[in-house]
């Protein structure tokens, strides 16, 4: 008698896996697939990047912030938010980065030069619009249909740990369950063991993949996340390094928010007339701070006495580390220069909650463990795309094939 409630509590376990399997599924299926899409694409826009280099002339005179500040107003939609991106390589264009607008300028002329990544760019611009937020924007209802399925998703994996387990431990009943068989009767068991084998092998990725997903999705979730080390989740105006709002993900270098620059504390705004340091001045003295610099990250914006600037250093780590150094907007003098990161270790000015943040968004990718772990994202994606078509298909033969069997002749 002891183990029918056991037994009870499996079947209707089993069910409600079942139920969430054929309500999200398909809604997986697409997320899965274009997570395979997206799993490279930092590799392959970096790659493509390299064509956009031009060739400058022997003691060519480069243009200076300003310059091309004027250059990338102009050539930008009318009240972008600007930043300039900066690149050590003298050869690589400036960026103009306005939110998602990325225009490319000629160092030395400061004309807008063709993008040859514009094409890869879009191509992953679309595969991650259908990824988060089903072809729409982040507050709509497809979004929210995505993050609900992935909810889903997340109790699915959690109840199928349980699901899995064997009901008589003994090699062979286990052998079946994490091994491929040779041969399959028919395509029943085939897509029985399949689902069971993708399920063992991929369990620990596709969890941690499908639980940063939900605490990004929902505030609650990131709030819960934050509790755990007894620490309060960031709101708007969070400070530096508490890693991006609930739902999103690292937002474009220069994007609107990504180190605009304004002190929001005090919430002083500089006179109309007061005294304001050149684009040309900030940026000298942040590369007189920032030594080893790969990128420099200028915004054109600030509505504060007070520019922060950011720089990615050079490194061969998975994930370089950035710096970031906050200008007087009156005299370009230094106020404040984070210490420099180590490319093993987080930054030591974030909390050990901001730290867990910014692990769940690069571990979603498989980022934070290199090409690596990007390659083991990829691959339980795919895997998800499997366990979705098995999973239905036992579901549809379980469920809606007895429906057509022909009621036998009396």
């Amino acid at each position: 008698m002891s183990t029918v409630p056991g037994s009870m509590f499996r079947r209707v376990l089993f069910w409600a896996h079942l139920s969430c399997g054929i309500a999200a599924g398909l809604l997986v299926l697409l997320m899965s697939v274009t997570g395979v899409l997206l799993a490279y694409e930092q590799q392959i826009l970096a790659a493509r990047q390299r064509a956009n280099r031009v060739e400058l002339p022997a003691n060519a005179q480069r243009l200076d912030a300003d310059a091309l500040a004027q250059a990338a107003r102009a050539a930008a939609p009318p009240d972008s938010r600007i930043s300039l991106i900066f690149d050590a390589d003298p050869g690589r264009p400036v960026v103009a980065s306005a939110g998602r607008t990325q225009l490319l300028l000629h160092p030395v002329t400061g004309e807008v030069l063709a993008d040859k990544t514009a094409g890869a760019r879009e191509f992953f611009r679309i595969n991650e619009n259908w990824h988060r937020w089903l072809g729409g924007d982040s507050r709509s209802t497809r979004a929210s249909l995505i993050d609900i399925s992935n909810l889903l998703f997340l109790f699915i994996v959690v109840s199928g740990i349980y699901l899995w387990l064997p009901a008589v431990w003994r090699w062979r009943t286990v052998r079946g369950l994490m091994l491929f068989q040779r041969k399959y009767i028919n395509a029943k068991v085939r897509d029985f063991n399949w689902h069971h084998v993708l399920s063992f092998w991929m369990l620990i990725p596709l969890f941690l993949i499908v639980f940063s997903g939900v605490v990004m999705s929902y505030p609650w979730a990131n709030r819960m996340l934050f509790a755990a080390f007894g620490e309060e989740a960031p709101q708007a105006g969070r400070p530096p390094g508490a890693g991006p709002p609930p739902g999103a993900g690292p937002p474009p270098t220069g994007a609107p928010g990504a180190g605009q620059g304004g002190n929001a504390q005090d919430g002083q705004t500089p006179q109309a007339d007061a005294p304001r340091a050149s684009y040309a001045a900030l940026m000298s003295a942040a590369q007189s701070q920032f030594t080893d610099w790969r990128t420099i990250t200028l915004p054109l914006e600030s509505s504060g006495p007070t520019v922060q600037l950011s720089a990615e250093l050079q490194s061969s780590a998975a994930r370089a580390p950035r710096q970031n150094l906050v200008l007087s907007r009156a005299d370009a003098s230094v106020i404040e220069l984070s210490a420099r990161p180590q490319a093993v270790a987080p930054a030591p000015t974030q909390t050990p909650g901001q730290r867990a943040r910014s692990w769940i968004r690069f571990v979603h990718t498989g980022e934070e463990y290199g090409i690596v772990g990007q390659t083991i994202a990829m691959l339980a994606s795919l895997a998800a795309c499997f366990l979705v078509y098995t999973g239905l298909a036992l579901a549809w033969r379980r469920l809606i094939r007895p429906l057509y069997r022909q009621a036998p002749k009396t």
